[in-house]
């Protein structure tokens, strides 16, 4: 089956990154396509290139069909990230890579480095799955959408396309990206140990397990030391699930691949020797991890509630929303719109009611709690930050089913949040911008769960040079306004702003 995919330079899947810490990144990005585009580095933090973050209608319009935009990113974290489009869904129709960035000195020693992207991808184009997902008629909405699994690009029903080579003896770090749009991945290899050490671009104490879960946008670092014997191959598991639509139940599409002593060893399957699976789905919680480096948690100065929820609205599509509010973008990017309206920057109006603006205080300590009343798993991705993990419970407040962070709570980027649970996070607005809080499973992005922090409003402009020349040329290439409210219009004329629509029931 052939589809149309996103490829840079000529090539598909387009080729890793791979920096070092204090490197300066410069991705010279000239659109061939026939839509706009944007890059975002997913999970590095942007502090004083917000403009440079890759999100259009917050920070920039996008890049012009046969016009170019430059980000010049100054290198500041080491981890696993990665390059994605952030114009709608083009990353599901595969505008993504590793990025990797390395420190000088790694605190865990190892023999190699090996990247695994995995990936539910379709047969089907993002565009045409979404315009299902937005349909009015119930039954075509809720149509089965079928993924399969891709590892760096390969994959198939054949089992022996991927594989993961090792040495007998040595140990190798193992980087695994979940760049999927809505499914989430459980890794775990047959026979095997592995010890976590990274997630999400923070270094962690080390962490036995045998099984690995990522929601859609997380990544982990596992140590795996291979056996001396060389007599066996053994399988991977990359099994691909999701409870949407299920009502709490999962549903498995299992995928697995073969890890490689040698290509003359033999497969141990543990299903053809009568011997049960040693991966199991008792997943290691991030909340129970612990970082290497370790930062107590930050007060409370902002409490930010925020209710899930996803139900048909008035114009009878499913719609999924933060406090019922449903998130699109403005027309004139917010970043702009704080840097072009004086004294007004500070009123949330501005942004648009759509674009669901919180405004932060220089340096205040802010606590999101986020109750997901959904009957499905949600992934949230925070831009600009790494957040605290605070705390984990269920939506009816049961204290049996709370966990709490220790001393120095676990920092990540992307949370994945269970059917009908919580969890509370704290961050301290510390990079005045414009920045995302958004579901990181695309389609549920695109059906509006988002919302935007506006961070030290007045300090935007003295945390950022100038912007630059080819955003605010693709801004006017596009017809899009560099100035004003959210619509482009003077100061808080808004009265064409469009607020709905609404849920059926609720409010």
């Amino acid at each position: 089956m052939e589809r149309r995919l996103i490829g840079v330079n000529g090539r598909w899947p387009p080729p890793e990154v791979h920096v070092n810490l204090n490197d300066t990144l410069v991705i010279n990005a000239h659109n061939n396509l026939d839509v706009a585009t944007s890059i975002h580095a997913y999970g590095l933090y942007q502090n004083g290139t917000n403009f440079y973050d890759g999100v259009p209608g917050t920070t920039e319009c996008g890049i012009a069909p046969n016009m170019t935009y430059t980000y010049i990113i100054p290198v500041t974290q080491t981890g696993t990230f990665w390059l994605q489009s952030q114009y709608g869904s083009q990353f599901v129709d595969g505008m993504r890579t590793p990025l990797i960035s390395y420190a000088p000195q790694e605190h865990y020693q190892y023999d190699s480095d090996q990247v695994l992207m995995l990936e539910a991808s379709y047969h089907r184009g993002a565009k045409d799955i979404v315009n299902q997902l937005m349909s009015t008629v119930k039954g075509v909405r809720e149509a089965f959408v079928q993924p399969y699994m891709l590892i760096n690009s390969v994959g198939g029903a054949d089992l022996n396309k991927t594989k993961i080579s090792v040495q007998s003896g040595k140990t190798h770090r193992l980087r695994l990206i979940n760049v999927s749009a809505a499914w989430m991945v459980r890794f775990g290899i047959e026979q095997h140990s592995m010890q976590i050490i990274e997630i999400d671009g923070i270094d962690t104490e080390i962490k036995e397990t045998n099984s690995v879960l990522l929601s859609p946008g997380q990544r982990a670092s596992v140590l795996v030391t291979a056996k001396n014997a060389t007599d066996h191959n053994y399988i991977f598991h990359a099994d691909m699930f999701t409870d949407v639509g299920q009502d709490g139940q999962r549903t498995v599409l299992p995928y697995q691949g073969i890890v490689e002593y040698s290509p003359d060893a033999s497969l141990l399957n543990y299903t053809k020797v009568g011997s049960s699976s040693t991966v199991d789905w008792e997943f290691t919680q991030d909340i129970d991890m612990v970082p290497l480096k370790k930062i107590p948690a930050p007060g409370v100065h902002k409490w930010v509630p925020l209710e899930v929820s996803t139900s048909t609205y008035d114009d009878r599509r499913m719609h999924s929303a933060f406090n019922n509010r449903t998130y699109a973008a403005p027309i004139v990017p917010s970043l702009l719109t704080a840097l072009s309206t004086g004294y007004q920057a500070y009123y949330p109006d501005v942004y648009g009611f759509k674009t669901y603006p919180v405004i932060l205080d220089p340096l205040e300590d802010v606590e999101v709690a986020i109750f997901n009343n959904d009957a499905t798993t949600h992934s949230f991705h925070l831009h600009g930050h790494s957040f605290f993990i605070i705390a984990r419970g269920t939506v009816d407040k049961n204290q049996n089913n709370r966990i709490a962070a220790g001393n120095f709570p676990m920092r990540r980027d992307t949370i994945a949040i269970p059917p009908r649970g919580y969890t509370i996070i704290r961050f301290r607005a510390d990079n005045p911008g414009a920045w995302l809080l958004h579901s990181q499973m695309q389609f549920v992005k695109e059906q509006g769960l988002a919302l935007t922090f506006i961070e030290a409003p007045y300090r935007i402009g003295a945390n950022l040079k100038n912007a630059p020349a080819d955003m605010l040329e693709n801004c006017l290439t596009m017809g899009i306004p560099i100035s004003g409210n959210a619509l482009g219009k003077p100061g808080l004329d808004l009265s064409e702003d469009v607020r709905g629509p609404y849920p059926l029931s609720g409010l």
